[in-house]
C-alpha cells in the first residue's frame, strides 16, 4: 500500500483465492448460449487474465426477436405489477451485493469500498424510480371543444438498449434497468467490453425472476455495438460514455435508415472555483475529493479536474492539495483500507501517461505525482498516483481535454469575468463547483456557468430526483429523475368526438 510517496504492497495482491477464471455466458431469452468467439478479461491490479468475455454480434437478431415478443406481453402488465417485479429484482440483487462488488473489484481494479457503495446506490435507484413510476401519466382536457374528450397516452418505445461505461459496471447495469421496464419496454444491456463480468453475472441472477426475453445481456466490442445501434427494431438507445462513441452512434443510426431516440451521458472538463472568501480548508479538501481519486482513480465524467483558485489563496492551495494527494493510501483494491487503486484498462492507463508526458513537454510545472508506480507489485498493474500540475492556462492541452484519469490542473485567477469566459470556453458542460461564503456570488456563478450540475460549497455528489445531465458536448437528456422515466415513453394523442362533435365529422368508408 502507498501511504505518501513510497509504495508498500498490501498482502493480498497475489492470493490464490483471486486466481479464479470467470467465463460467463450472455443472457438471451433467459438462456445462456455458448459463444465460441471470446476475448480475455484482465485484472488491472495484477495484469492477470481472470476470465473471458463472449463476442455476441451473432446473437443480436435472436435477442431482439425475443425482446420484441416479451415486450408485447410486458406492455399489457399493469404498472403496479411492473413495480412489483422491479422491487423483486432489487431485493435479489441486494442479496448478491457482496459477490457482485467483489467481482467488479477484480474486473475494474477499483477499491472494494467503492464497489460496495455502487451496489447500495444502484439498488437504491431502482427503489427510487419505483416510487416515481405512478407519476408518469398522460393529460386530458375538453376546453374549447364542447363535449369532445382529448387525452394523451404514454406508451413504451418497444425494445430499448442501454450501453454502460467501464468505470462503474454493476452500478450502471443495475440502476439503468428500472426506467425502461417500469414504462413497459424490454431491455438490452450492453456493458463495456473492458468490464463485462459483473453484468454477465447479473444476467444469471435475474434470469429465474423475469419473463423470457424481457432483459437481454449482450457483450463484445465494436461488432455487437454496431449491430445493436443499427437494428431496425431498437427504437431508443442510451449511452454512458464518450463523445466519439455518441457521434458514432449517430452515424450508425443514419446509415441504418431508421430514426432512433438517444440519451447520452458523456464526458466533462469540469471546473471548481475557489473564491477568496471561501472556507479555504474545506475547499482544498473538496478539490481533492471532487477529482474522485478515492473512487475510480479519476475515471469519472463528473470529476472537477480544473481548479480555478483566487491568487490570494493560490500558494496555500498548492501546499494543501499536495499534502492531501500524497497522503492518499494507494494499494490492493481488495483491501478495505485502500483509498485509491489503479486505472481500469490498458487504454486508459496509456492515455493518462500520454497526457502527463504531453503536459511536461508543454512546460507545465508538476506539483506531485507524474509517473506510474513501478515498485512491485504495482508494476504489474495500471497504477498512477494523484498527479497535479499547476500554473495551467487556456493555452495548455490539460486545460481543454478530458483525461479521465488521476490528473488535476490548478489555475490561478483574479479576474472573475475572464475566469468565467475560460471556464465556458471548452466544449464540455457536465458539472461545476463553486466555493464562496457569498450566496449572491454562488448564484451568479450557477446562472452563468455552462453546466448541467452545479455544486455550491461541495463536489461530486448525486441526489436522486434532481437528475444528472450534461450541456453542450457533455450529453443529451436527463437521468436519475422523473424525466428519465418519461423519456422511455412516447405520447399518443387521442381525440374522442362527443355527440356535438360527430355532427361536424364526415365519415367515409373507402
Amino acid at each position: 500500500m502507498v501511504n505518501g510517496p513510497g509504495p508498500v504492497p498490501g498482502p493480498s495482491f497475489l492470493e490464490e483465492e483471486h486466481r479464479v477464471s470467470y467465463d460467463f455466458a450472455p443472457l438471451v431469452n433467459n438462456t445462456f448460449p455458448a459463444v465460441n468467439e471470446r476475448f480475455a478479461a484482465l485484472n488491472p491490479a495484477t495484469g492477470e487474465i481472470i476470465g473471458s468475455v463472449p463476442e455476441c454480434a451473432g446473437l443480436v437478431d435472436e435477442a431482439v426477436r425475443g425482446a420484441l415478443a416479451a415486450q408485447r406481453e410486458w406492455a399489457k402488465v399493469p404498472l403496479f405489477q411492473r413495480v412489483g417485479l422491479v422491487g423483486k429484482l432489487a431485493a435479489v440483487l441486494e442479496q448478491h451485493g457482496e459477490e457482485l462488488a467483489q467481482l467488479d473489484v477484480l474486473d475494474t481494479g477499483s477499491p472494494i469500498h467503492v464497489m460496495r457503495a455502487d451496489i447500495r446506490a444502484s439498488v437504491g435507484m431502482l427503489r427510487h424510480q419505483m416510487g416515481l413510476a405512478p407519476q408518469v401519466f398522460g393529460r386530458s382536457g375538453d376546453r374549447f371543444t364542447g363535449d369532445n374528450i382529448h387525452f394523451t397516452l404514454p406508451q413504451p418505445f418497444g425494445v430499448v438498449a442501454r450501453f454502460c461505461a467501464f468505470n462503474h459496471p454493476l452500478m450502471f447495469s443495475i440502476m439503468r434497468i428500472a426506467a425502461p421496464l417500469l414504462m413497459g419496454n424490454s431491455l438490452i444491456i450492453k456493458p463495456s467490453e473492458h468490464t463485462s463480468l459483473s453484468t454477465l453475472r447479473i444476467g444469471e441472477i435475474l434470469a429465474p425472476h423475469i419473463p423470457p426475453g424481457l432483459i437481454q445481456i449482450l457483450t463484445g466490442g465494436v461488432p455487437v455495438g454496431k449491430a445493436i445501434v443499427g437494428h431496425k427494431d431498437i427504437k431508443r438507445i442510451t449511452l454512458t460514455g464518450g463523445k466519439a462513441a455518441a457521434l458514432a452512434f449517430y452515424r450508425i443510426a443514419a446509415e441504418s435508415g431508421h430514426l432512433k431516440d438517444f440519451t447520452f451521458e458523456l464526458g466533462g472538463k469540469n471546473p471548481m472555483v475557489i473564491y477568496p472568501d471561501a472556507d479555504a480548508e474545506k475547499a482544498f479538501t473538496s478539490a481533492v475529493h471532487g477529482m474522485n481519486f478515492y473512487q475510480t482513480a479519476g475515471q469519472s465524467c463528473g470529476s472537477t479536474s480544473r481548479i480555478f483558485i483566487h491568487r490570494s489563496l493560490y500558494e496555500q492551495a498548492k501546499a494543501a492539495i499536495k499534502t492531501a494527494c500524497e497522503a492518499i493510501r494507494i494499494g490492493d483494491p481488495q483491501d478495505p483500507d485502500t483509498l485509491m487503486a489503479g486505472l481500469s484498462t490498458q487504454q486508459q492507463f496509456d492515455k493518462t501517461l500520454r497526457y502527463i508526458e504531453l503536459s511536461k513537454r508543454e512546460g507545465l510545472p508538476l506539483l506531485t505525482g507524474g509517473a506510474r508506480l513501478t515498485t512491485p507489485p504495482f508494476d504489474k498493474g495500471f497504477y498512477v498516483p494523484p498527479t497535479v500540475f499547476f500554473d495551467v492556462t487556456r493555452e495548455h492541452t490539460l486545460f481543454r481535454e478530458e483525461v479521465f484519469g488521476p490528473v488535476l490542473a490548478l489555475i490561478p485567477c483574479d479576474d472573475e469575468r475572464q475566469m468565467l469566459a475560460d471556464i465556458n470556453a471548452v466544449e464540455y458542460g457536465l458539472t461545476a463547483s463553486v466555493w464562496t461564503s457569498s450566496l449572491d456570488t454562488a448564484m451568479e456563478f450557477a446562472r452563468r456557468v455552462e453546466s448541467g450540475t452545479v455544486w455550491i460549497n461541495g463536489s461530486s455528489k448525486h441526489f436522486p430526483g434532481f437528475g444528472f445531465a450534461g450541456q453542450k458536448d457533455s450529453g443529451l437528456g436527463q437521468e436519475e429523475t422523473l424525466e428519465e422515466l418519461v423519456s422511455f415513453t412516447q405520447l399518443k394523442a387521442v381525440h374522442y368526438f362527443g355527440a356535438e362533435g360527430r355532427k361536424n365529422v364526415e365519415i367515409r368508408l373507402i
